[in-house]
Protein backbone atom coordinates (compact mmCIF):
# COMPACT_ATOMS: atom_id res chain seq x y z
CA UNK A 1 0.00 0.00 0.00
CA UNK A 2 2.63 2.48 0.67
CA UNK A 3 4.81 1.52 -2.20
CA UNK A 4 1.73 2.02 -4.38
CA UNK A 5 1.37 5.62 -2.71
CA UNK A 6 4.97 6.12 -3.10
CA UNK A 7 4.62 5.14 -6.84
CA UNK A 8 1.89 7.50 -7.41
CA UNK A 9 3.19 10.58 -6.52
CA UNK A 10 6.34 10.44 -7.87
CA UNK A 11 4.33 9.97 -10.80
CA UNK A 12 1.90 12.35 -10.66
CA UNK A 13 3.12 16.04 -12.38
CA UNK A 14 2.05 18.93 -10.04
CA UNK A 15 0.13 21.39 -11.66
CA UNK A 16 0.94 24.81 -11.30
CA UNK A 17 -2.25 27.22 -10.26
CA UNK A 18 -3.55 29.57 -13.01
CA UNK A 19 -2.68 32.61 -11.37
CA UNK A 20 -5.76 35.37 -10.01
CA UNK A 21 -5.86 39.10 -11.28
CA UNK A 22 -4.79 40.17 -7.99
CA UNK A 23 -1.60 37.93 -8.37
CA UNK A 24 -0.13 39.36 -11.29
CA UNK A 25 -1.65 43.11 -11.01
CA UNK A 26 1.34 42.84 -8.31
CA UNK A 27 4.46 42.23 -10.50
CA UNK A 28 3.13 43.95 -13.21
CA UNK A 29 2.86 47.32 -11.08
CA UNK A 30 6.68 46.49 -9.75
CA UNK A 31 7.61 46.11 -13.60
CA UNK A 32 6.05 49.72 -14.20
CA UNK A 33 7.20 51.48 -11.24
CA UNK A 34 10.92 50.31 -11.97
CA UNK A 35 10.26 51.52 -15.63
CA UNK A 36 8.89 55.28 -14.47
CA UNK A 37 11.40 55.76 -11.96
CA UNK A 38 14.22 54.88 -14.34
CA UNK A 39 12.59 57.48 -16.88
CA UNK A 40 12.30 60.41 -14.29
CA UNK A 41 14.94 62.53 -15.07
CA UNK A 42 13.76 62.23 -18.75
CA UNK A 43 11.04 64.79 -17.73
CA UNK A 44 13.36 67.41 -17.11
CA UNK A 45 15.32 67.29 -20.38
CA UNK A 46 15.15 70.20 -23.19
CA UNK A 47 13.66 69.81 -27.09
CA UNK A 48 16.81 69.29 -28.96
CA UNK A 49 17.87 70.64 -32.64
CA UNK A 50 17.50 67.34 -34.09
CA UNK A 51 13.81 66.76 -34.99
CA UNK A 52 12.22 67.79 -32.32
CA UNK A 53 12.51 71.72 -33.63
CA UNK A 54 10.64 70.77 -36.61
CA UNK A 55 7.80 68.46 -34.79
CA UNK A 56 7.35 71.15 -31.92
CA UNK A 57 8.20 74.55 -31.83
CA UNK A 58 9.21 75.11 -35.73
CA UNK A 59 6.13 72.53 -37.18
CA UNK A 60 4.68 74.87 -39.50
CA UNK A 61 1.39 71.92 -38.81
CA UNK A 62 1.20 72.66 -34.89
CA UNK A 63 -0.77 75.77 -34.67
CA UNK A 64 -2.54 75.40 -37.84
CA UNK A 65 -3.46 72.24 -38.36
CA UNK A 66 -5.52 71.24 -41.56
CA UNK A 67 -6.60 67.54 -41.79
CA UNK A 68 -7.62 67.56 -45.21
CA UNK A 69 -3.77 68.28 -46.31
CA UNK A 70 -1.98 66.31 -43.24
CA UNK A 71 -4.16 63.03 -44.17
CA UNK A 72 -3.54 63.43 -47.96
CA UNK A 73 -1.44 60.65 -48.97
CA UNK A 74 0.54 63.00 -50.69
CA UNK A 75 2.14 65.31 -47.77
CA UNK A 76 4.87 63.94 -46.39
CA UNK A 77 6.60 65.36 -43.38
CA UNK A 78 10.58 65.20 -42.82
CA UNK A 79 10.42 61.43 -44.99
CA UNK A 80 7.48 60.19 -43.51
CA UNK A 81 4.06 59.51 -44.06
CA UNK A 82 2.66 59.89 -40.34
CA UNK A 83 -0.68 62.06 -40.27
CA UNK A 84 -1.74 60.65 -36.65
CA UNK A 85 1.66 61.53 -35.47
CA UNK A 86 1.19 64.95 -36.45
CA UNK A 87 -2.49 65.28 -35.26
CA UNK A 88 -1.19 64.37 -31.51
CA UNK A 89 1.56 66.67 -31.32
CA UNK A 90 -1.04 69.56 -32.78
CA UNK A 91 -3.01 67.48 -29.58
CA UNK A 92 -0.27 68.03 -27.40
CA UNK A 93 0.26 71.93 -28.59
CA UNK A 94 -3.69 72.65 -27.68
CA UNK A 95 -3.82 70.50 -24.36
CA UNK A 96 -0.44 70.77 -22.76
CA UNK A 97 0.33 74.26 -20.45
CA UNK A 98 2.83 77.00 -22.24
CA UNK A 99 6.43 77.50 -20.73
CA UNK A 100 8.22 80.32 -20.67
CA UNK A 101 8.17 82.39 -24.25
CA UNK A 102 11.43 83.07 -25.17
CA UNK A 103 12.37 79.50 -25.53
CA UNK A 104 10.97 76.27 -27.86
CA UNK A 105 8.56 79.13 -29.09
CA UNK A 106 6.84 79.11 -25.59
CA UNK A 107 6.42 75.44 -25.49
CA UNK A 108 7.76 73.39 -22.50
CA UNK A 109 9.34 70.44 -22.95
CA UNK A 110 8.21 68.74 -19.84
CA UNK A 111 4.83 67.89 -21.33
CA UNK A 112 6.57 66.48 -24.56
CA UNK A 113 8.70 64.05 -22.02
CA UNK A 114 5.79 63.44 -19.56
CA UNK A 115 3.69 62.07 -22.62
CA UNK A 116 6.43 59.64 -24.31
CA UNK A 117 7.14 58.25 -20.38
CA UNK A 118 3.53 57.82 -20.11
CA UNK A 119 3.03 56.42 -23.52
CA UNK A 120 6.01 53.72 -22.95
CA UNK A 121 4.53 52.90 -19.81
CA UNK A 122 1.45 51.84 -21.33
CA UNK A 123 3.36 49.94 -24.06
CA UNK A 124 5.33 47.91 -21.21
CA UNK A 125 1.83 46.92 -19.31
CA UNK A 126 0.86 45.76 -22.88
CA UNK A 127 4.25 43.17 -23.40
CA UNK A 128 2.87 42.18 -20.23
CA UNK A 129 -0.41 41.50 -21.36
CA UNK A 130 0.68 39.84 -24.70
CA UNK A 131 3.03 37.39 -23.79
CA UNK A 132 0.35 36.50 -20.38
CA UNK A 133 -1.65 35.64 -23.15
CA UNK A 134 0.40 33.97 -25.04
CA UNK A 135 1.47 31.35 -22.20
CA UNK A 136 -2.20 31.05 -21.77
CA UNK A 137 -2.15 32.86 -18.51
CA UNK A 138 -1.20 30.29 -16.57
CA UNK A 139 2.22 31.99 -15.33
CA UNK A 140 3.24 35.33 -15.16
CA UNK A 141 7.09 34.93 -14.92
CA UNK A 142 8.01 35.18 -18.09
CA UNK A 143 5.45 38.39 -18.98
CA UNK A 144 7.02 40.26 -16.22
CA UNK A 145 10.61 39.45 -17.08
CA UNK A 146 9.53 40.25 -20.72
CA UNK A 147 8.02 43.51 -20.25
CA UNK A 148 10.50 44.49 -17.49
CA UNK A 149 13.16 44.45 -19.83
CA UNK A 150 11.12 45.96 -22.66
CA UNK A 151 10.97 48.55 -20.07
CA UNK A 152 14.08 49.39 -18.70
CA UNK A 153 16.73 48.46 -21.53
CA UNK A 154 19.22 51.04 -22.87
CA UNK A 155 18.26 50.53 -26.44
CA UNK A 156 14.71 51.45 -25.92
CA UNK A 157 16.21 55.14 -24.32
CA UNK A 158 16.33 56.60 -27.89
CA UNK A 159 12.19 56.16 -28.39
CA UNK A 160 11.03 57.70 -25.44
CA UNK A 161 13.79 60.37 -24.47
CA UNK A 162 13.78 62.21 -28.08
CA UNK A 163 10.59 64.06 -28.03
CA UNK A 164 10.52 63.50 -32.11
CA UNK A 165 10.23 59.45 -31.34
CA UNK A 166 6.62 60.17 -30.41
CA UNK A 167 5.63 58.46 -33.33
CA UNK A 168 7.97 55.26 -32.09
CA UNK A 169 5.87 55.09 -28.95
CA UNK A 170 2.53 56.07 -30.23
CA UNK A 171 2.57 53.50 -33.30
CA UNK A 172 3.65 50.63 -31.00
CA UNK A 173 0.95 51.57 -28.75
CA UNK A 174 -1.81 50.97 -31.62
CA UNK A 175 0.52 48.02 -33.09
CA UNK A 176 0.76 45.94 -29.52
CA UNK A 177 -2.98 46.67 -28.97
CA UNK A 178 -3.36 44.95 -32.32
CA UNK A 179 -1.33 42.06 -31.69
CA UNK A 180 -3.17 41.64 -27.97
CA UNK A 181 -6.70 41.70 -29.21
CA UNK A 182 -5.93 39.18 -32.36
CA UNK A 183 -4.54 36.95 -29.73
CA UNK A 184 -8.14 36.67 -27.93
CA UNK A 185 -9.57 36.27 -31.46
CA UNK A 186 -7.84 33.18 -31.81
CA UNK A 187 -8.94 32.47 -28.70
CA UNK A 188 -12.52 33.15 -29.00
CA UNK A 189 -13.33 33.29 -32.87
CA UNK A 190 -14.83 36.26 -32.38
CA UNK A 191 -15.28 38.65 -35.46
CA UNK A 192 -15.14 41.86 -33.83
CA UNK A 193 -11.85 41.67 -31.77
CA UNK A 194 -10.30 40.66 -35.56
CA UNK A 195 -11.95 43.93 -36.78
CA UNK A 196 -10.70 45.65 -34.00
CA UNK A 197 -7.19 44.41 -34.91
CA UNK A 198 -7.62 45.81 -37.84
CA UNK A 199 -7.87 49.45 -36.39
CA UNK A 200 -5.67 49.88 -34.21
CA UNK A 201 -3.32 48.20 -37.26
CA UNK A 202 -4.56 51.53 -39.13
CA UNK A 203 -4.09 53.55 -36.44
CA UNK A 204 -0.36 52.63 -35.85
CA UNK A 205 0.07 53.00 -39.71
CA UNK A 206 -0.93 56.26 -39.66
CA UNK A 207 1.73 57.00 -36.69
CA UNK A 208 4.39 55.29 -38.20
CA UNK A 209 5.89 53.32 -41.21
CA UNK A 210 7.32 50.26 -39.07
CA UNK A 211 3.46 49.35 -38.15
CA UNK A 212 3.78 47.21 -41.84
CA UNK A 213 5.11 44.29 -40.54
CA UNK A 214 2.23 43.36 -38.34
CA UNK A 215 0.73 41.07 -41.09
CA UNK A 216 3.62 38.78 -40.92
CA UNK A 217 3.81 38.92 -37.58
CA UNK A 218 0.08 37.77 -37.09
CA UNK A 219 0.88 34.69 -39.18
CA UNK A 220 4.00 34.34 -36.70
CA UNK A 221 1.67 34.18 -33.81
CA UNK A 222 -0.64 31.54 -35.47
CA UNK A 223 2.55 29.31 -35.58
CA UNK A 224 3.19 29.95 -31.97
CA UNK A 225 -0.67 29.10 -30.95
CA UNK A 226 -0.30 26.19 -32.92
CA UNK A 227 -3.08 27.08 -35.93
CA UNK A 228 -3.59 24.66 -38.23
CA UNK A 229 -3.05 26.37 -42.03
CA UNK A 230 -6.60 27.25 -44.14
CA UNK A 231 -7.70 29.54 -46.48
CA UNK A 232 -9.88 31.03 -43.56
CA UNK A 233 -6.13 32.19 -41.63
CA UNK A 234 -4.81 33.43 -44.91
CA UNK A 235 -8.66 35.30 -45.55
CA UNK A 236 -9.03 36.75 -42.97
CA UNK A 237 -5.07 39.05 -43.32
CA UNK A 238 -6.37 39.63 -46.57
CA UNK A 239 -7.26 43.56 -45.53
CA UNK A 240 -3.59 43.57 -43.51
CA UNK A 241 -1.97 42.66 -45.75
CA UNK A 242 -3.16 45.07 -48.93
CA UNK A 243 -3.26 47.99 -46.06
CA UNK A 244 0.49 47.08 -45.02
CA UNK A 245 1.17 46.91 -49.24
CA UNK A 246 -0.24 50.99 -49.64
CA UNK A 247 1.72 51.85 -46.32
CA UNK A 248 4.65 50.30 -47.77
CA UNK A 249 4.50 52.36 -51.16
CA UNK A 250 3.73 55.52 -49.24
CA UNK A 251 6.95 54.97 -46.83
CA UNK A 252 9.09 54.86 -49.82
CA UNK A 253 7.57 57.67 -51.57
CA UNK A 254 7.97 59.70 -48.51
CA UNK A 255 12.18 58.33 -48.20
CA UNK A 256 12.73 59.13 -51.89
CA UNK A 257 10.91 62.72 -51.66
CA UNK A 258 13.87 63.59 -49.30
CA UNK A 259 16.60 61.27 -51.09
CA UNK A 260 16.71 59.33 -47.88
CA UNK A 261 17.58 56.12 -50.03
CA UNK A 262 21.26 55.89 -51.12
CA UNK A 263 20.95 52.81 -53.31
CA UNK A 264 23.36 53.98 -55.63
CA UNK A 265 26.34 54.52 -53.21
CA UNK A 266 26.71 50.67 -52.50
CA UNK A 267 26.36 47.65 -54.11
CA UNK A 268 24.64 44.99 -54.47
CA UNK A 269 26.04 42.22 -52.60
CA UNK A 270 27.41 44.80 -50.22
CA UNK A 271 23.84 46.15 -49.18
CA UNK A 272 23.32 41.90 -48.13
CA UNK A 273 26.70 42.20 -46.22
CA UNK A 274 25.55 45.55 -44.38
CA UNK A 275 21.82 43.87 -43.74
CA UNK A 276 23.58 41.47 -42.26
CA UNK A 277 25.71 42.86 -39.89
CA UNK A 278 22.84 44.93 -38.86
CA UNK A 279 20.77 41.92 -37.93
CA UNK A 280 23.14 40.44 -36.00
CA UNK A 281 24.01 43.95 -34.48
CA UNK A 282 20.98 44.91 -33.00
CA UNK A 283 21.06 41.26 -31.21
CA UNK A 284 24.38 41.54 -30.16
CA UNK A 285 23.28 45.19 -28.45
CA UNK A 286 21.10 43.37 -26.69
CA UNK A 287 22.95 41.75 -24.47
CA UNK A 288 26.18 44.25 -24.40
CA UNK A 289 24.31 47.62 -24.70
CA UNK A 290 27.32 49.68 -24.95
CA UNK A 291 28.73 52.78 -27.54
CA UNK A 292 25.12 53.75 -27.61
CA UNK A 293 24.74 56.90 -29.85
CA UNK A 294 22.09 58.40 -31.67
CA UNK A 295 24.26 58.02 -35.17
CA UNK A 296 25.69 54.63 -35.70
CA UNK A 297 27.39 55.29 -39.33
CA UNK A 298 28.50 52.72 -42.10
CA UNK A 299 31.69 51.38 -41.60
CA UNK A 300 32.52 50.43 -45.15
CA UNK A 301 31.33 51.84 -48.59
CA UNK A 302 32.62 49.18 -50.64
CA UNK A 303 33.81 45.31 -50.90
CA UNK A 304 37.21 46.43 -50.88
CA UNK A 305 37.13 48.15 -47.40
CA UNK A 306 35.32 44.72 -45.89
CA UNK A 307 37.11 42.49 -43.14
CA UNK A 308 37.54 38.81 -43.79
CA UNK A 309 35.18 38.36 -40.63
CA UNK A 310 31.95 40.05 -42.59
CA UNK A 311 32.28 37.15 -45.21
CA UNK A 312 30.94 35.09 -42.67
CA UNK A 313 27.84 36.98 -41.73
CA UNK A 314 25.48 35.22 -43.85
CA UNK A 315 26.43 32.12 -42.86
CA UNK A 316 26.33 33.01 -39.49
CA UNK A 317 22.74 34.41 -39.88
CA UNK A 318 21.80 30.69 -41.44
CA UNK A 319 23.20 28.91 -39.09
CA UNK A 320 21.02 30.92 -36.32
CA UNK A 321 18.10 30.23 -38.14
CA UNK A 322 19.01 26.52 -38.81
CA UNK A 323 19.61 26.11 -34.93
CA UNK A 324 15.82 27.60 -34.19
CA UNK A 325 14.26 25.48 -36.75
CA UNK A 326 16.12 22.31 -34.84
CA UNK A 327 14.89 23.25 -31.57
CA UNK A 328 11.27 23.41 -33.32
CA UNK A 329 11.16 19.68 -33.14
CA UNK A 330 11.02 19.74 -29.43
CA UNK A 331 9.93 23.43 -28.55
CA UNK A 332 8.47 26.44 -31.08
CA UNK A 333 9.17 29.22 -28.49
CA UNK A 334 13.13 29.33 -30.11
CA UNK A 335 11.88 30.04 -33.22
CA UNK A 336 8.97 32.15 -32.85
CA UNK A 337 11.02 34.39 -30.78
CA UNK A 338 13.27 34.52 -33.87
CA UNK A 339 10.81 34.95 -36.16
CA UNK A 340 9.21 37.82 -34.14
CA UNK A 341 12.11 39.72 -34.07
CA UNK A 342 12.83 38.81 -37.67
CA UNK A 343 9.46 39.47 -39.09
CA UNK A 344 9.69 43.51 -36.90
CA UNK A 345 12.72 44.42 -37.66
CA UNK A 346 13.36 43.23 -41.31
CA UNK A 347 12.11 46.58 -43.15
CA UNK A 348 14.59 48.45 -40.74
CA UNK A 349 17.78 46.72 -42.21
CA UNK A 350 20.09 48.06 -44.58
CA UNK A 351 19.47 45.55 -47.31
CA UNK A 352 18.45 48.83 -48.89
CA UNK A 353 19.99 51.73 -47.55
CA UNK A 354 18.55 54.59 -46.42
CA UNK A 355 19.75 57.19 -43.90
CA UNK A 356 23.24 57.65 -43.35
CA UNK A 357 23.34 55.52 -39.80
CA UNK A 358 23.75 51.56 -40.63
CA UNK A 359 22.02 50.81 -36.56
CA UNK A 360 19.21 52.94 -35.40
CA UNK A 361 18.75 51.96 -31.70
CA UNK A 362 15.21 53.01 -31.92
CA UNK A 363 14.49 50.14 -34.41
CA UNK A 364 14.69 47.75 -31.66
CA UNK A 365 11.46 48.95 -30.07
CA UNK A 366 9.31 46.43 -31.33
CA UNK A 367 12.01 43.39 -32.36
CA UNK A 368 13.15 42.99 -28.99
CA UNK A 369 10.26 41.77 -27.55
CA UNK A 370 10.73 38.36 -29.39
CA UNK A 371 14.45 38.15 -27.85
CA UNK A 372 13.15 39.33 -24.60
CA UNK A 373 10.46 36.50 -24.42
CA UNK A 374 13.31 33.79 -24.59
CA UNK A 375 14.96 35.80 -21.41
CA UNK A 376 11.57 35.91 -19.39
CA UNK A 377 10.73 31.91 -20.29
CA UNK A 378 14.05 30.92 -19.50
CA UNK A 379 13.61 32.21 -15.64
CA UNK A 380 10.59 31.26 -15.32
CA UNK A 381 11.46 27.84 -16.18
CA UNK A 382 15.28 27.67 -14.15
CA UNK A 383 13.84 29.56 -11.53
CA UNK A 384 11.38 26.81 -10.36
CA UNK A 385 14.22 24.08 -11.00
CA UNK A 386 16.06 23.21 -8.09
CA UNK A 387 19.58 24.46 -7.39
CA UNK A 388 18.92 27.00 -10.32
CA UNK A 389 16.59 29.36 -8.26
CA UNK A 390 18.59 31.43 -6.81
CA UNK A 391 21.27 31.13 -9.72
CA UNK A 392 18.73 32.94 -11.91
CA UNK A 393 16.96 35.69 -9.52
CA UNK A 394 20.58 36.82 -9.39
CA UNK A 395 21.34 36.94 -13.10
CA UNK A 396 18.27 38.42 -13.37
CA UNK A 397 18.85 41.05 -10.74
CA UNK A 398 21.88 41.58 -12.60
CA UNK A 399 20.79 42.64 -15.79
CA UNK A 400 18.19 44.87 -13.98
CA UNK A 401 21.26 46.40 -12.48
CA UNK A 402 23.12 47.02 -15.46
CA UNK A 403 20.25 47.68 -18.10
CA UNK A 404 18.85 50.14 -15.12
CA UNK A 405 22.47 52.19 -14.57
CA UNK A 406 22.98 52.13 -18.06
CA UNK A 407 19.74 53.75 -19.01
CA UNK A 408 20.03 56.14 -16.61
CA UNK A 409 22.94 57.16 -18.36
CA UNK A 410 22.04 57.38 -22.11
CA UNK A 411 19.04 59.19 -21.03
CA UNK A 412 21.30 61.41 -19.53
CA UNK A 413 23.01 61.84 -22.76
CA UNK A 414 19.46 63.60 -24.11
CA UNK A 415 19.84 66.28 -21.32
CA UNK A 416 20.41 69.26 -23.74
CA UNK A 417 21.51 69.81 -27.33
CA UNK A 418 25.40 69.90 -26.15
CA UNK A 419 25.58 66.76 -24.47
CA UNK A 420 23.61 64.96 -27.19
CA UNK A 421 25.88 66.30 -30.02
CA UNK A 422 28.95 66.36 -28.49
CA UNK A 423 28.10 62.96 -27.36
CA UNK A 424 27.74 61.86 -31.47
CA UNK A 425 31.34 63.90 -31.93
CA UNK A 426 33.41 61.86 -29.01
CA UNK A 427 31.71 58.52 -30.62
CA UNK A 428 32.00 59.06 -34.08
CA UNK A 429 34.70 61.49 -34.61
CA UNK A 430 35.25 60.76 -37.80
CA UNK A 431 31.84 61.47 -38.71
CA UNK A 432 30.54 64.43 -40.18
CA UNK A 433 26.70 64.64 -37.98
CA UNK A 434 28.15 65.12 -34.81
CA UNK A 435 30.16 68.37 -35.82
CA UNK A 436 27.42 69.53 -38.48
CA UNK A 437 24.63 69.02 -35.22
CA UNK A 438 27.02 71.38 -33.41
CA UNK A 439 27.58 74.17 -35.61
CA UNK A 440 23.27 74.05 -36.17
CA UNK A 441 23.35 74.64 -32.27
CA UNK A 442 26.20 77.60 -31.93
CA UNK A 443 24.29 79.04 -35.10
CA UNK A 444 21.02 79.16 -33.04
CA UNK A 445 23.48 80.87 -30.12
CA UNK A 446 24.65 83.29 -32.36
CA UNK A 447 28.02 81.92 -31.79
CA UNK A 448 28.95 82.40 -35.15
CA UNK A 449 32.68 81.53 -35.01
CA UNK A 450 32.19 78.10 -33.27
CA UNK A 451 29.28 77.33 -35.66
CA UNK A 452 31.64 77.93 -38.52
CA UNK A 453 34.57 76.05 -37.10
CA UNK A 454 32.66 72.79 -36.79
CA UNK A 455 30.85 73.48 -40.15
CA UNK A 456 34.12 73.24 -41.60
CA UNK A 457 35.16 70.01 -40.18
CA UNK A 458 31.86 68.37 -41.05
CA UNK A 459 32.55 69.76 -45.02
CA UNK A 460 36.07 67.73 -44.17
CA UNK A 461 33.87 64.86 -43.26
CA UNK A 462 32.37 63.37 -46.98
CA UNK A 463 29.31 64.66 -45.76
CA UNK A 464 25.98 65.55 -47.85
CA UNK A 465 24.62 68.44 -48.99
CA UNK A 466 23.48 69.77 -45.10
CA UNK A 467 26.83 71.05 -43.88
CA UNK A 468 27.95 73.38 -46.96
CA UNK A 469 24.60 74.64 -47.18
CA UNK A 470 25.22 75.61 -43.30
CA UNK A 471 28.87 77.03 -44.06
CA UNK A 472 27.77 78.47 -47.11
CA UNK A 473 25.44 80.76 -45.29
CA UNK A 474 27.94 81.75 -42.44
CA UNK A 475 30.14 83.03 -45.71
CA UNK A 476 27.24 84.68 -46.71
CA UNK A 477 25.26 86.24 -43.72
CA UNK A 478 28.16 86.61 -41.37
CA UNK A 479 31.64 87.18 -43.52
CA UNK A 480 29.89 88.57 -46.26
CA UNK A 481 32.66 85.97 -48.25
CA UNK A 482 30.28 85.82 -51.56
CA UNK A 483 32.64 83.55 -53.71
CA UNK A 484 33.31 80.72 -51.36
CA UNK A 485 29.27 81.29 -50.47
CA UNK A 486 28.37 80.68 -54.06
CA UNK A 487 30.98 77.65 -54.27
CA UNK A 488 29.52 76.29 -51.39
CA UNK A 489 25.78 76.36 -52.10
CA UNK A 490 26.92 75.20 -55.78
CA UNK A 491 28.07 72.11 -54.14
CA UNK A 492 24.77 71.98 -52.46
CA UNK A 493 22.69 71.70 -55.57
CA UNK A 494 25.38 69.29 -57.04
CA UNK A 495 23.84 66.96 -55.10
CA UNK A 496 20.73 67.02 -57.57
CA UNK A 497 18.10 66.57 -54.63
CA UNK A 498 15.60 68.22 -55.92
CA UNK A 499 12.68 67.89 -52.62
CA UNK A 500 15.07 68.58 -50.53
CA UNK A 501 15.02 71.82 -48.08
CA UNK A 502 18.94 72.37 -48.59
CA UNK A 503 18.07 73.11 -52.53
CA UNK A 504 15.64 75.66 -52.45
CA UNK A 505 17.52 77.40 -49.39
CA UNK A 506 20.66 77.39 -51.62
CA UNK A 507 19.31 78.71 -55.01
CA UNK A 508 17.78 82.26 -52.84
CA UNK A 509 20.96 82.55 -50.90
CA UNK A 510 22.61 82.20 -54.67
CA UNK A 511 20.27 84.87 -56.14
CA UNK A 512 21.12 87.01 -52.89
CA UNK A 513 24.93 86.50 -53.40
CA UNK A 514 25.09 87.20 -57.32
CA UNK A 515 22.46 89.87 -56.36
CA UNK A 516 25.30 91.76 -53.62
CA UNK A 517 28.09 90.82 -56.15
CA UNK A 518 26.30 92.73 -59.05
CA UNK A 519 25.90 90.55 -61.01
CA UNK A 520 21.27 90.58 -61.61
CA UNK A 521 21.09 88.54 -64.79
CA UNK A 522 22.74 85.75 -62.84
CA UNK A 523 20.73 86.31 -60.03
CA UNK A 524 17.28 86.21 -61.89
CA UNK A 525 18.29 83.24 -63.28
CA UNK A 526 19.06 81.62 -59.17
CA UNK A 527 15.52 83.12 -57.98
CA UNK A 528 13.79 81.81 -61.27
CA UNK A 529 14.94 78.33 -60.71
CA UNK A 530 13.83 78.71 -57.01
CA UNK A 531 10.52 79.65 -58.03
CA UNK A 532 10.30 76.65 -60.44
CA UNK A 533 10.43 74.45 -56.96
CA UNK A 534 8.12 76.56 -54.97
CA UNK A 535 6.16 78.99 -57.08
CA UNK A 536 3.56 80.09 -54.57
CA UNK A 537 6.52 81.58 -52.71
CA UNK A 538 5.54 85.71 -53.26
CA UNK A 539 9.11 86.53 -51.56
CA UNK A 540 11.03 84.76 -54.50
CA UNK A 541 9.01 86.62 -57.14
CA UNK A 542 9.84 89.83 -55.10
CA UNK A 543 13.67 89.08 -55.03
CA UNK A 544 13.43 88.40 -59.03
CA UNK A 545 11.65 92.05 -59.33
CA UNK A 546 14.29 93.32 -57.76
CA UNK A 547 17.14 91.57 -59.57
CA UNK A 548 15.58 92.54 -63.05
CA UNK A 549 15.03 95.99 -61.79
CA UNK A 550 18.54 96.24 -61.21
CA UNK A 551 18.98 94.73 -64.89
CA UNK A 552 16.90 97.75 -66.07
CA UNK A 553 14.19 95.27 -67.02
CA UNK A 554 11.54 97.16 -65.28
CA UNK A 555 8.60 95.92 -67.28
CA UNK A 556 9.38 91.95 -66.38
CA UNK A 557 10.48 93.56 -62.71
CA UNK A 558 6.56 95.11 -62.43
CA UNK A 559 5.29 91.77 -64.02
CA UNK A 560 7.40 89.72 -61.16
CA UNK A 561 6.30 92.29 -58.11
CA UNK A 562 2.60 92.31 -59.19
CA UNK A 563 2.55 88.39 -58.66
CA UNK A 564 4.39 88.73 -55.45
CA UNK A 565 1.54 91.12 -54.48
CA UNK A 566 -0.50 89.02 -55.47
CA UNK A 567 1.25 85.97 -53.45
CA UNK A 568 0.42 88.15 -50.32
CA UNK A 569 3.72 89.28 -50.24
CA UNK A 570 4.30 93.04 -48.53
CA UNK A 571 5.75 94.84 -51.86
CA UNK A 572 6.59 98.45 -51.38
CA UNK A 573 4.56 100.57 -53.63
CA UNK A 574 6.35 103.35 -54.33
CA UNK A 575 8.42 100.42 -55.79
CA UNK A 576 6.11 99.02 -57.87
CA UNK A 577 4.81 102.60 -59.13
CA UNK A 578 8.91 103.02 -60.15
CA UNK A 579 9.12 99.82 -61.91
CA UNK A 580 5.41 100.37 -63.70
CA UNK A 581 6.66 104.08 -64.20
CA UNK A 582 10.27 103.30 -65.86
CA UNK A 583 8.66 100.40 -68.06
CA UNK A 584 6.28 103.13 -69.72
CA UNK A 585 9.24 105.62 -70.36
CA UNK A 586 11.37 102.75 -71.76
CA UNK A 587 7.84 101.60 -74.35
CA UNK A 588 7.41 105.73 -75.19
CA UNK A 589 11.62 105.70 -76.18
CA UNK A 590 11.55 102.34 -78.06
Amino acid sequence: MKKDQKKKLKNTNPVKPIPSAISIRYPLLITLGITFIIYLPALSNSLLLWDDHSYTWENPFLRDFDFSKVFSFSTFYLGHYHPLTMLWFHIEFLVFPKGDPGLYGGLNPFWFHLNNVLMHLLNTALVFSIIYELRNKKEWMAAAVTALLFGIHPMHVESVAWVAELKDVLYSLFFLASLLVYIRYIRSGRFALLALAFLFFILSDLSKEQAITLPALLFVIDYYLGRKWSWKMIIEKVPFLALSALFGILAIKASVAVSAVNSSQTSVLMNIFNGCYSFLTYIFMMFFPVNLCAIHPYNYLSLSDLPFWFYFLPLLLAGLFAAAALSARKSREYLFALLFYTATVSVVLKFVPVGDSLVNERYSYIPYIGLFFIAGLLFSVYCMKSGWKYPAYGLLLLAVSVFSILSVQRISTWKDNYTFWNNVVEKYPGHWRGYYGLSVLYYYNKDFDKAFDNANLACGLNPPAAPYAMRGTLYFDIRKNYDLAIADFDKVLSYNEKDSPFNLASLINLGSAWYNKGNFAKADSEFTMAISLDNSNGRLYYFKALSLAQDSRFKDAYTAGIKSKELGYNVPENELANWKARSSSDSKLQ
